[in-house]
C-alpha cells in the first residue's frame, strides 16, 4: 500500500506532526471565526487521495525502525480519510539539498508533506504552501512551539514545528561558584559579569566563562555566544518586510557586553580560536558555559555539580534560542486540506508520545502530551516556551554569520569597534550577498 524509499543512514548535525480528522477536511479560519468544509477527502469517484510523505531517519539505535514506526501510525489515518500515504524515509546527507531539489520537480516527483530544516530558499521559490487557513483556535491553545515556524514575506506561517529543543542554557559548576563566595544564579547580565569577576579573582588560571568564537563556522560560533544574548537584548531577527535586522541596537549592545568581556580580562586572547569550550567545562578549565540542554547528561557522567538557569535577563527581559525543524505542505500539493490534516496527526500526542519514546526523545509539542523532559528543562519548556526563540532562515545566513564571526574576532583583537563589526558585516551582506 504504501511505497517506502530508505536511503542509506550518513548522520549529519541539524542545528539542527497533527490531531487526526475524519471524512471532513481540516477546519478553517474564516473571518475570525472557525468553520468545517464538508467536502470529503479521496477522488471525485471515491478513489483513495494519494500523498507523498518525506521525513529524514532519527532511528539511530537498535529499536524499531523509522518507516515501521511510522507505517503502523499511518494506517490509522489512511483509513480514516480514505487515502493513500507514501512514506519515503532520507539520510541526512545533503538532506536540505535532496529536498529542495525533490521540490522543484513538482507533483509527482517531490513530496507532498516534507520535513524542514532550512526554509529560506523554498519559501522564497514560492515552494511551501502557507498554513494559516488550517490553523484553528484548538490549534493555537494545544501547540506549544506553532508560532516558532517559519512565515513568508506576507506574514503568513508555512511551516509546522514537529522537532523542537536543545535551547542554549546556562550551566554553571556550582562547587566553583561556591569557592568564589557565591551562592545564587546571576539573573542579570550586570549580576552574570560581578559573578565573572569573582571567579576570576578566586581562580586566574581558570576560565570564568567561555564562549566559541573559534568555532569552525560562524553558525556553529554565533549558536551560544551570540544569539542567546541578542534575544536578551530584545532583538529581532527580521524586520516586518522580513529583511535582516543585525544593524540594530541589540546588536550594538551585545557587541559591547563581549567586548567588555575581553577587555577587562574574563576572557583572554586565545578567545578568538578557542573552538571547544565544552571540553574546556568538561574538564573544570571553565566555570560557565552556555550551551544546549542536551549536553546535561555529559556534565553529569563526568561528575560536575552543575546547576543552570534558561538565561539571563537583558534589556530585552529573559530569552534564549532554541532550533526548531518543521513540517511543510508543498505549494503545488493537490489535497492541501489532507496534507494539514496529516501534519496534525503527526504531531499529536497520538503520534509523538510514542515517537519520542521509540524512535527520539524531544519535547513534546502539544499541551495533552506525555512530557518526559527531565528537571530543570521540564519546567523551562512548560513555563517558558514564550521566552525561546528561533533564529529564522535568511538569504546568506551562513555566509553572514561566517563574515560577522571574523569581524567579532577582529573586535576581540583590538581591530574592530563594536559599531565597525555592524558596519562592515552589514556593508559584506549588503553587496556581496543581496545585491
Amino acid at each position: 500500500m504504501k511505497k517506502v524509499l530508505a536511503l542509506a543512514l550518513a548522520l549529519m548535525l541539524c542545528v539542527g506532526m497533527f490531531a487526526g480528522c475524519g471524512e471532513k477536511s481540516a477546519s478553517q479560519n474564516i473571518e475570525g471565526g472557525t468553520q468545517t468544509s464538508d467536502t470529503q477527502t479521496g477522488g471525485t469517484s471515491g478513489d483513495p487521495a494519494e500523498l507523498t510523505l518525506w521525513l529524514p531517519i532519527y532511528q539511530f539505535g537498535d529499536g524499531i525502525s523509522d518507516e515501521e514506526f511510522w507505517n503502523q501510525k499511518l494506517d490509522a489515518f489512511e483509513a480514516e480519510n480514505n487515502c493513500v500515504v507514501n512514506l519515503e524515509i532520507l539520510s541526512w546527507s545533503d538532506y536540505a539539498t535532496v529536498i529542495y531539489t525533490g521540490m522543484l520537480s513538482g507533483a509527482g516527483e517531490g513530496p507532498d508533506v516534507v520535513y524542514v530544516t532550512e526554509t529560506y530558499d523554498l519559501i522564497n521559490a514560492g515552494l511551501l504552501a502557507p498554513l494559516d487557513e488550517y490553523i484553528t483556535e484548538e490549534d493555537q491553545e494545544k501547540y506549544v512551539f506553532l508560532d516558532q515556524g517559519a512565515y513568508n514575506a506576507e506574514g503568513q506561517l508555512c511551516t509546522w514545528p514537529m522537532m523542537a529543543g536543545n535551547p542554549c542554557v546556562v550551566f554553571y559548576n556550582m562547587d566553583m561558584l561556591a569557592a568564589a563566595g557565591i551562592t545564587e544564579l546571576p539573573t542579570t547580565w550586570d549580576e552574570f559579569y560581578d559573578v565573572c569577576v569573582a571567579l576570576k579573582e578566586t581562580n586566574p588560571d581558570v576560565w570564568p566563562f567561555i564562549q566559541s568564537w573559534g568555532a569552525t563556522n560562524g553558525v556553529s560560533a554565533m549558536l551560544a555566544s551570540f544569539w542567546p544574548f541578542f534575544f536578551q537584548a530584545g532583538g529581532t531577527v527580521l524586520d516586518d518586510q522580513g529583511n535582516l535586522n543585525l544593524d540594530s541596537d541589540a546588536t550594538l549592545e551585545v557587541l559591547n557586553f563581549i567586548n567588555k568581556l575581553k577587555a577587562d580580562g574574563i576572557f583572554d586572547d586565545s578567545i578568538v580560536t578557542m573552538d571547544d569550550p565544552n571540553g574546556k567545562f568538561v574538564n573544570g578549565e571553565a566555570a560557565i558555559i552556555i550551551n544546549g540542554t542536551g549536553n546535561a547528561a555529559t556534565y553529569t557522567e563526568q561528575g560536575i555539580n552543575w546547576q543552570c538557569s534558561l538565561g539571563l535577563e537583558g534589556s530585552g527581559g529573559l530569552a534564549t534560542n532554541f532550533s526548531v525543524d518543521s513540517l511543510a505542505v508543498a505549494s503545488y500539493c493537490e489535497e492541501k486540506a489532507l496534507a494539514a490534516d496529516l501534519i496534525k496527526y503527526i504531531t499529536s500526542a497520538e503520534c509523538m508520545d510514542d515517537y519520542h519514546e521509540q524512535i527520539y526523545g524531544m519535547p513534546s509539542l502539544t499541551t495533552d502530551a506525555t512530557y518526559t523532559e527531565p528537571e530543570p528543562f521540564q519546567s523551562m519548556y512548560t513555563n517558558d516556551a514564550d521566552k525561546m526563540h528561533v533564529v529564522p532562515s535568511f538569504e546568506g545566513s551562513a555566509s553572514f554569520m561566517d563574515q560577522f564571526q571574523q569581524n567579532v574576532q577582529g573586535m576581540l583583537m583590538g581591530q574592530l569597534t563594536p559599531e565597525q563589526v555592524i558596519e562592515q558585516t552589514m556593508t559584506y551582506y549588503n553587496e556581496q550577498i543581496v545585491s
